[in-house]
């Protein structure tokens, strides 16, 4: 059985670090302040440091992931490659996942009269992909899209000694992704005990709330908000039409 780790979720309290065109907003739960994050002087990257071991970070939205592979005490993790838009961390440590959030806007070049107009534009459609967006009742065109759909994923990785819980949502083009890195994962002798599970979410916003609320609640029996019957799961690798 896979040991049980848990993701943290995020605390947005007034504890917001800014630098440059990026802006921090960090984790305050105090049952993860062993690991000390902020960003460098120069403000451009973030620095981890950590009593524990970081096995690794990720930093993802709708339409970007890295995957950082750190195994030690201490990172320094460059920002300035990253695109605009919102993003959530996740730190992976020994026993607990520490989600934090990262905002990196466009850069301001001049103040006409034009240019602040692109840059408005920049920043509605920068609103209209973020992730507090695509979680709201609001006039998203990606959610009112009945062709985009969007999926709750459980993904455990046993690495022999270690092993680790990720929960995220994801849009069909990530979870294609991870549904074939999960099969490739299970050729491999050093992957036979990872497994991945994800559920088809019918109202994110409200999915979310009770997610959140209560991290078992996708392991109900009934639901309006999603589709309680797998859309993946590792063990038969099929998927539901």
């Amino acid at each position: 059985m896979f040991k049980k780790i848990c993701t943290l979720l995020i605390l947005f309290s007034s504890v917001i670090i800014s630098g440059q065109n990026i802006t921090l907003l960090k984790n305050t739960n105090p049952k993860v302040k062993e690991l000390k994050h902020s960003l460098n002087t120069s403000r451009d990257s973030l620095i981890m440091e950590c009593e524990k071991t970081i096995y690794k970070v990720e930093i993802f939205n709708e339409d970007y992931e890295k995957i950082i592979i750190v195994k030690d005490f201490k990172s320094q993790i460059p920002l300035l490659d990253l695109p605009a838009g919102e993003f959530i961390v996740e730190a992976q440590l020994v026993d607990k996942i520490v989600v934090m959030k990262i905002i990196r806007y466009n850069d301001i070049t001049n103040s006409t009269i034009t240019s602040s107009k692109k840059e408005a534009g920049k920043k509605e459609n920068l609103s209209t992909n973020s992730i507090e967006f695509l979680l709201s009742t609001g006039n998203n065109k990606k959610l009112n899209n009945k062709n985009q759909k969007f999926y709750w994923t459980l993904n455990q990785i046993n690495n022999g000694n270690s092993s680790s819980k990720t929960m995220k949502l994801v849009d069909q083009e990530s979870l294609d992704r991870m549904i074939l890195k999960n099969k490739l994962e299970q050729s491999r002798a050093e992957g036979k005990l990872n497994e991945l599970i994800a559920w088809e979410i019918y109202n994110t916003s409200k999915f979310m709330k009770q997610q959140v609320s209560d991290n078992s609640y996708i392991f109900s029996q009934v639901s309006d908000f999603f589709n309680t019957a797998p859309y993946y799961t590792t063990e038969n690798n099929s998927q539901n039409p």
